[in-house]
Parts: C-alpha cells; sequence; structure tokens
C-alpha cells in the first residue's frame, strides 16, 4: 500500500513556495567566448555548453523579456562565488564524465517539498533541485539517477545542510514580477482539513492542520487534541463547537479570521502522517497533560504512539533566531523558529542553553532540522516600500501613521537607493524587529549611506566617529542581501559602517567593500558594544577594521566553498572586554588576523591570510590580558608571527590545522606565549 502510494508521488509535485527566479548573466573569456551563468539566489552557477543565449534561456526556463546582465569572471568569482559549484550542462554529458558523479547520493523529497537534493560532489551540503525545473532535470540526468546506485530513498538526509536551491524561471507565459503590497503581511501559517486512517475501523478521521514555512516548503502540524477536546468527534459533529475551534486555533497561529479552512491535497499526506500529532492548549492551561502522538511507521501504522516524545534543548539557528522543538519517533522533531506562543501551547517550556553550545550546534548543523517559522503576526508586521525613484529617508524607521502600535518593520528596497541622512534606529521608535532587504524579485539592492555625527551617544565610541546606521536599544536589526556603499563626503573622515548598541545586529548576504564607483570604504566595517552579532554570506574590507566588539558576542559564519570574508589593511577583527566569539568558513584577511583583549575566538575552518607579508609586526593572532583561541581545522598563511602575546597567561591551540604553521610563517609565536599545534 505505501510502496504504491511513493511510487505515485513520482509523479506529483508539492505546492511548495517556489524558490526566486534565477537571473541570468554572461562573461567573455580570454578567446572570446561567450560563457553564460546561472544565478541562484545569488551564487553564480556556470552554464556548461551552452552554445547561445538562447539555449541558456530555456536551460533555467527564463523568458526572453527579463534582460540578460553582462559581467566579468573576475566580478562573478568575487560577487557571486563563481567556480564554487558544480556546473550544469547545456547538453548533458554521459554520467560518468558529468560534473555530478552517477554516484552522487540522491534523495526524491517530492511529497513534502517538491524537489530533489542531491550531495555535493565538490564538498559538504546538499543542492535543492525544484522538480518542475523540467530542463534542469534533463541535464542532470535526474531520472537515470534516481534509477541508479546513488538513489537513496524517499524524504531528505538527516541533518540536512542546504548549500544552493537551484531553481527555473516560469517560462515564456510570465505574468510579470512580483508587485508588494505594502498593507499585507510576510507568508504565514495557514490551517487546513485532512482525512486520515487512526483507527482499524476502516473510516478516515477528519482533523485540523497548521501549515507554516519551512525551508522553501512548507511544514504540517496535525492537531488530535484542543483544550482536552478530540478534534475528530469535533469535525464530524461540526456546528458551533467546529467553529470555536477554528477560531481559536486562527488566533493562536495568527491565521486571519477570513481565511478558508481549505482540505489538504494528496501530496501533502505524507508529510502530514510523518509529523507529531500535537495536543494542544489554548486556556486554563496549568497543569494540563499534554499527550502528543505520532506513528511510529507512517503510512503503514493507523493507532498512534504516544511514548517517548521529549521537549529539545534549547536552541539557536544560523541567525540567532530562537529554536524550540519535540523529538519523537526514530530521529523525527518539530522545531519552531520564533513561535513562542505555539511553543507554549504545545506544553514547551522556554529554556536556557549555553551561547556557545548552541552557536557550534547551528554552525555544525547538528539539531538543525527544517523549522516552522512564525513570522510576527500580520497585524504586527509594517511593511514600507521604497520606490525606484525615492530616497530612503530616516523617517521611515519610525512607528507612525499605519505602522502606530506594530512591532516588526520590513523595508523593501528598489535595485539602488540612496539615504538622504545617517540612519538611527532606535528601539525607541517603536519597532523591536527591523528588517531591511530588496523587493521580490531582486537578488540585491545597493543602499548608500552618508556618514556623520550619530545622534545617540554610545559608550564604546570614545572617538565619536561618523555611523553610517546606528541600531540602538533592545532591538533585532537584520539587513539580507544588501549592498552597504558609504556616500563620500568632499573630506573623508572616519566612519563606523554599521554600529549597534545593546541590541542584536544580523547580516546575511552583505557585502561592504569598495568596488566600481562605490568610493572608500568605512574605516570601521561593523562595530559592536554590548550586543550580539550572527553573519552569514557577509563581505566587508574596511579601512582599518572590518568588526569590531566589546562586551559582545559573534557569531559568523560562511559555507563550504563560499566563506564569509571579513578583512582591512590592518584588522580583520578586533575584539574586546569578555567578547566571545565563534567562526566557521570564514576568512581573515589583515596585518592582524584577529586582535583579543580578555576575549575568547572558538573557530572552525578558518582562514587567516596576511596582506603585509614584508611587515615584522604581522601576526594571525594578537593576543592581550586573559584571552585565549581555539581553532579547529583552519590555517595562518604569511604572518611573521602565528601569535602575538602581549601578556602571559593566554593560550593559542590549533588542532589539525590545514596547512604547516611553522613553516608557512616566519614564527609561530612572539612574546610571553606558545602556540600549540596538536596533529
Amino acid at each position: 500500500m505505501r510502496r504504491g502510494m511513493l511510487i505515485m508521488l513520482l509523479g506529483l509535485v508539492a505546492g511548495a513556495a517556489r524558490a526566486e527566479e534565477p537571473a541570468l548573466a554572461r562573461y567573455v573569456t580570454d578567446d572570446n567566448v561567450d560563457v553564460y551563468v546561472a544565478l541562484f539566489d545569488g551564487q553564480a552557477v556556470e552554464l556548461a555548453g551552452c552554445a547561445n543565449e538562447g539555449a541558456a534561456r530555456a536551460l533555467i526556463e527564463m523568458p526572453n523579456d527579463r534582460p540578460i546582465s553582462d559581467r566579468t569572471q573576475v566580478d562573478l568569482t568575487d560577487s557571486a562565488a563563481l567556480g564554487a559549484h558544480p556546473s550544469i550542462p547545456c547538453n548533458p554529458p554521459p554520467l560518468a564524465e558529468a560534473a555530478w558523479p552517477e554516484t552522487v547520493p540522491i534523495w526524491a523529497d517530492l511529497a513534502a517539498n517538491g524537489r530533489y537534493l542531491l550531495a555535493a560532489p565538490n564538498g559538504a551540503g546538499f543542492y535543492a533541485l525544484d522538480a518542475k525545473c523540467e530542463a534542469i532535470k534533463t541535464a542532470l540526468s535526474i531520472r537515470e539517477r534516481t534509477q541508479g546506485p546513488g538513489f537513496q530513498g524517499f524524504g531528505q538526509p538527516d541533518p540536512l545542510e542546504l548549500r544552493l536551491t537551484i531553481n527555473c524561471g516560469p517560462g515564456a507565459d510570465a505574468e510579470g514580477p512580483l508587485v508588494t503590497d505594502p498593507e499585507s503581511g510576510e507568508d504565514g501559517w495557514t490551517l487546513h482539513s485532512a482525512e486520515l486512517f487512526m483507527s482499524e475501523a476502516g473510516l478516515p478521521d477528519t482533523l485540523l492542520v497548521a501549515s507554516a514555512p519551512m525551508g522553501e516548503g512548507r511544514g504540517y502540524l496535525p492537531i488530535r487534541r484542543l483544550d482536552g477536546v478530540e478534534i475528530a468527534p469535533v469535525f464530524l459533529e461540526g456546528g458551533a463547537r467546529l467553529e470555536a475551534a477554528k477560531a481559536a486555533l486562527r488566533e493562536l497561529f495568527s491565521v486571519p479570521e477570513d481565511a478558508e479552512v481549505s482540505p489538504l491535497g494528496f501530496e501533502a499526506l505524507e508529510a502530514v502522517q510523518s509529523a507529531l500529532f500535537a495536543d494542544i492548549c489554548t486556556m486554563d492551561c496549568d497543569g494540563y497533560d499534554h499527550a502528543h502522538g505520532f506513528f511510529a511507521v507512517p503510512g503503514i501504522d493507523v493507532a498512534l504512539s504516544f511514548e517517548g516524545v521529549e521537549q529539545t534543548p534549547a536552541a539557536l539557528d544560523i541567525l540567532g533566531r530562537d529554536l524550540s522543538g519535540l523529538r519523537f519517533g526514530d530521529g523525527r522533531a518539530l522545531w519552531l523558529q520564533g513561535c513562542a506562543a505555539v511553543a507554549s501551547a504545545l506544553g514547551i517550556v522556554p529554556g536556557e542553553g549555553d551561547w556557545k553550545f548552541m552557536v557550534r550546534a547551528a554552525h555544525s548543523g547538528s539539531s538543525q532540522a527544517e523549522a516552522m517559522r512564525c513570522s510576527a503576526a500580520r497585524a504586527a508586521t509594517c511593511i514600507r516600500v521604497i520606490g525606484p525613484d525615492l530616497p530612503l529617508v530616516p523617517e521611515v524607521f519610525e512607528a507612525s501613521g499605519s505602522c502606530v502600535g506594530k512591532t516588526r518593520l520590513v523595508v523593501r528596497l528598489p535595485e539602488a537607493v540612496t539615504a538622504t541622512a545617517p540612519l538611527l534606529i532606535d528601539a525607541e521608535q517603536g519597532f523591536a524587529e527591523v528588517e531591511i532587504a530588496p523587493m521580490p524579485g531582486l537578488e540585491r539592492a545597493i543602499l548608500t549611506v552618508p556618514a556623520d555625527a550619530s545622534r545617540a551617544a554610545s559608550p564604546c565610541l570614545l572617538s565619536s566617529p561618523r555611523v553610517m546606521i546606528h541600531g540602538r536599544g533592545d532591538l533585532r536589526l537584520m539587513l539580507r542581501d544588501v549592498t552597504l556603499r558609504r556616500r563620500v563626503a568632499e573630506v573623508p573622515q572616519e566612519a563606523i559602517g554599521l554600529h549597534v548598541d545593546t541590541g542584536t545586529l544580523v547580516t546575511d548576504g552583505v557585502i561592504m567593500v569598495a568596488d566600481g564607483d562605490a568610493g572608500l570604504p568605512p574605516e570601521r566595517g561593523i562595530s559592536l558594544c554590548s550586543g550580539e552579532y550572527f553573519a552569514r554570506a557577509t563581505r566587508v574590507h574596511a579601512g582599518t577594521i572590518a568588526v569590531q566588539g566589546s562586551n559582545s558576542r559573534l557569531a559568523i559564519s560562511g559555507a563550504p566553498g563560499a566563506p564569509t570574508t571579513l578583512g582591512s589593511a590592518r584588522y580583520a577583527i578586533s575584539v574586546s572586554a569578555k567578547t566571545e566569539m565563534i567562526l566557521s568558513n570564514v576568512t581573515l584577511t589583515g596585518r592582524v588576523g584577529a586582535s583579543l583583549f580578555n576575549a575568547s575566538l572558538d573557530a572552525m575552518n578558518v582562514r587567516l591570510v596576511s596582506t603585509d607579508a614584508q611587515s615584522g609586526s604581522s601576526t594571525a593572532l594578537q593576543f592581550r590580558g586573559i584571552s585565549e583561541a581555539q581553532l579547529m581545522q583552519s590555517t595562518a598563511q604569511g604572518f611573521a608571527c602565528v601569535g602575538t602575546f602581549w601578556t602571559a597567561g593566554s593560550a593559542a591551540v590549533f588542532t589539525l590545522p590545514g596547512n604547516d604553521l611553522v613553516a608557512d610563517n616566519t614564527r609561530p609565536s612572539c612574546g610571553a606565549g606558545v602556540v600549540q599545534i596538536i596533529e
């Protein structure tokens, strides 16, 4: 029965949310040959062997009216990681000769997310391929692979660390780009009904199922009991009790009152059967005994199991958002991201964990199953769209007009926009969370900001430098897929690109460098004062210090083959006053890689590269006060000293270094300390 259902699912595609459509670029080689490149979420993948533009467009199903950008190979390599991902052929070669070998493991994750998952042939992680992309499926011989030795079955690997999603455009019949509605909220939870066999009686029961964004698709939470009452009999009875149950769940999951409770399609049922069947409490919950259930063998069992459901330890995702969850069954888990109300209704008690442990787990991908996301409720979210010909004014960040009373602000930028003045984003303006990102359909936005004296003092900025963007107070400030440029005054003065006091700063896909007509970079790129900083896929090149922190926490990560890069002429990182740092897949360039003053560094797969190999003062790690650095599978190259110790009592330990630290640097240790090498 189950095998037959899975075979039928091969021909179906789930209604998962589509990834952003790819863009098409072209560069010319030294031999005057056109090479076509697809940009998937800003990452470049060569379309190998495409004879002309038409062939490249056909491969990624890109409409003829969407422009192609002419770039250089250097630009694509630097800004879009060209060469970091295997190519996609226009004309598929035999599998034995393919960039993706025949033995590459592949999963058919069709029922839940409408995609295939291929293990990366050139490193760790996985590539997702939208199952709707027929041309790319043919190019990568997906049908042949699912019949070969690499096929691992249905579902997805665990853990799953996605490197890139390969998707396609809408084809020639596209209706045009998506236009953001400033009055609407973001994609959130929905409520559905589903018929499931839950007993030997032979008749299905009807349950309510909540669905939320998860990864690039959706996750499902079937609800078997609400406030002590079984849902199936209530659904069978109908009437006022059913409507009251729907109303309670709409309120819990922030589903609009007028949203239809629609039946789930057949393609979602496998994911529902594998999920946790929730026992939810929304009122009088003191002492409530939650009895969550699950099918031990989904698709086969018709009776739920109730033993072995337990709360997961406190966790964070890679961008510092809280994760809560429940483990159940054989290695399955329900993860919730930013869902305090839902977690409470499930009986999950908020917990505190060791920050370093939680960040290490997030960076390694352990216990990081895709989480069902709870954005701020639609009613609490304000979206402001900056038109293509309009400037960005500081008043955008104030909770005024229709944004009064809302806690989350999303600012959507056009392809390029200039701020009229430096931006002060203060929690006192009314928002607890602010996100700055491109409009839907844009890969990246260029934001140009002047630097001037901040309107808010900072205890960590004694020299009163100019600041481009200043975040202040108990606020989470996130910049996503933004290139931040400094508008240069007639007489350049010291400036900081992003400074945050006491709050949380997140940069995801952010670039802050001097390129083209952008002029000088800020002297200090990113600065933290008693705050937290989470970064992914970020590139900062500053004049003096790329990242600095005082009494702060920094969790900075990249991806294998596409590291986050931080550098300056002097210091890549400078931290002090009990600052804790965790780095993974990061490249640090400068005369000094990382300077620690009463601070700690925990690093995995970090490259320290000297920009001043001739200087006798260049050092990969500089220690003052009582500081320590633990580096696993990392490298340091071209420095006068691997570790420089100004005072005794500090320690630097390299475990399984990726290069010969003694041969590739002048000296391993300088001053009153020792660099320990374990290999």
